[in-house]
């Protein structure tokens, strides 16, 4: 299960960064995915390189892109905490999960929300974001 999971992520952190990308770009990666099959470390290595080109059109402190806990919903299982390689999470010292740096979760990444098991995160509309991302 945890397989498919990581794969859904990957899958939905692909699709967010494709969703921005100029037509010239979004052909040479899907070339390259193809070429890549099943491999998943030549497409983590692609998805790497195209995270190089991509720029935002305003500060990253003034894009609101960033997840929230339902704290009803989460149970301090700390699959989040494991799987931000931001650090965008932290325990407040009573096994509480927060949101304690929240600009520097990736932009149009909602992996940790697939991730949950408890749907407990939750992340803003893609829609409104789109216009922050570019690729050079």
């Amino acid at each position: 299960m945890l397989v498919t999971k990581d794969k859904t992520a990957m899958r939905k952190m692909g699709q967010a960064m494709m969703a921005t990308m100029p037509l010239q770009l979004k052909v040479q990666v899907m070339f390259k995915m193809l070429l890549a099959g099943n491999d998943d470390n030549k497409r983590r290595k692609i998805m790497e390189e195209v995270k190089q080109r991509r720029r935002f059109t305003v500060p990253r402190g003034q894009i609101e892109w960033y997840p929230t806990i339902d704290h009803r919903k989460c149970q301090s299982c700390k699959v989040c905490l494991k799987f931000c390689p931001k650090g965008v999470f932290e325990e407040d010292g009573q096994d509480n999960i927060t949101v304690s740096r929240p600009y520097e979760c990736v932009m149009l990444c909602s992996g940790c929300e697939i991730k949950c098991p408890h749907s407990a995160i939750s992340f803003p509309d893609r829609k409104d974001f789109y216009r922050y991302v570019c690729y050079v």
